[in-house]
C-alpha cells in the first residue's frame, strides 16, 4: 500500500485501480520470493488464528504442496485466477503479461498439478 501511495500519480486510468493494486502486490510478492528463496514460516499468532479457522483438509495440504512446486510466475497466475477470482485479463494486467501467456501458464500449471496429485488428465469432448 505504501508503494501505491507513493506512485499514485502514475495511475493513468482510475477505473483500473483494482488491477493496478494487484499488480503492485504481485510484483512485491515475486520480488520478495526471489530475494528470500523460500517460504517464511507463519508467526505464532498467525498460526493460532488459522488453527481457529479449522484444520486444513488432506486435499488442501496436498494442493498447497503441489502449488509450491510450480515456478513463481505460474503459481502467481494460478493463485490470482483461482483464489482471487480474477479473470484471465485481470491476471494478465496484474502480472503484465498477455492474456494468451496467462492462458498457457494456467493450462500448463493445471496439467502439472493434476500429474502431481495423481489425477487423470481431462479428455476434450470430440
Amino acid at each position: 500500500m505504501v508503494t501505491a501511495w507513493r506512485k499514485g500519480d502514475q495511475l493513468r486510468d482510475p477505473s483500473a485501480l483494482g488491477a493496478w493494486l494487484v499488480r503492485i502486490a504481485a510484483r512485491h510478492a515475486l520480488t520478495r520470493r526471489r530475494r528470500i528463496g523460500a517460504t517464511l514460516p507463519l508467526a505464532p499468532e498467525q498460526a493460532e488464528r488459522l488453527a481457529g479457522a479449522g484444520a486444513p483438509s488432506i486435499d488442501g495440504v496436498a494442493l498447497r504442496d503441489a502449488l509450491a512446486t510450480l515456478p513463481p510466475r505460474m503459481r502467481a497466475a494460478v493463485v490470482l485466477h483461482y483464489y482471487a477470482d480474477l479473470t484471465v485479463d485481470g491476471v494478465a494486467a496484474a502480472l503484465e503479461r498477455s492474456p494468451n501467456t496467462i492462458k498457457s501458464q494456467l493450462r500448463e500449471a493445471l496439467s502439472r498439478l493434476r500429474q502431481q496429485l495423481g489425477e487423470a488428465p481431462e479428455q476434450p469432448d470430440a
